[in-house]
């Protein structure tokens, strides 16, 4: 395996291994790496998910699951090994063989069973969206509270940024207010702070808004709504 070999290479100079994948530098900034943060495997079927808890346990690393569409079925593994998952709560359609029991209430049954569970999504364009599929985890048995602590503190944590992802004191000065449930979808951000500083709730599309919507303006026909 070409990830056994890199690895091997990182913990030695790498002179007695043949047909060296790395080159010296290679090996000294994954040896830095693995001795630092935690390593982030892509595995959906449970079967492989397994593979990744024994490789880890090998060779010592600090494993995350990217994925684990069928992590529900090695929910008590995951738990015992301390390896969180990183999930898409939507995700319940067998997109390929590697998702046949891709399911709803994972995010309920890892965290049932003592899983760190984080949110994510199918690609960056939608991450506004990742609120409003927390809800659906919510809606499927995961707990409210665990639900939006997988959207702030647990990334937080698995990810080792201390002090974020949280309200408390000494903390970053962070915060959102919402009109109301932040895991519903009919709710919005009433105000936005960061660093301690209100931000103005001004974008491109409040300001096509209130460019094109009002009817009393003196702009040219082509300027205003239909």
């Amino acid at each position: 395996m070409l990830l056994e070999q890199a690895i091997e290479e990182a913990g030695s100079e790498g002179a007695e291994i043949p047909n060296l994948l790395l080159t010296l530098a290679g090996r000294r900034a994954l040896a830095a790496y693995l001795e630092q943060g935690p390593v982030v495997f892509s595995a959906d079927r449970a079967s492989d998910i397994r593979q990744v808890l024994a490789f880890s346990e090998k060779h010592g690393l600090d494993a995350v699951i990217s994925g684990g569409a069928e992590a529900w079925m090695v929910a008590d593994e995951l738990a015992a090994a301390g390896v969180p998952v990183l999930l898409d709560p939507l995700l319940n359609l067998p997109g390929n063989f590697d998702r046949i029991g891709a399911r709803l209430d994972n995010a309920a049954l890892l965290h049932e069973a003592g899983v760190t569970v984080a949110f994510t999504g199918a690609g960056t364009h939608n991450a506004r969206k990742q609120r409003q599929a927390a809800g659906n985890a919510a809606a499927n048995g995961m707990p409210w509270q665990a639900a939006l602590a997988a959207l702030t503190s647990a990334p937080a944590d698995i990810f080792g940024l201390e002090g974020y992802g949280r309200i408390e004191p000494g903390g970053p000065a962070d915060l959102v207010l919402w009109s109301g449930d932040p895991l519903e979808v009919t709710t919005a951000a009433d105000r936005v702070i960061i660093g301690g500083k209100t931000i103005e709730m001004v974008s491109r599309q409040t300001q096509l808004r209130d460019r094109y919507l009002p009817e009393d303006t003196e702009l040219p026909r082509a300027y205003i709504k239909p």
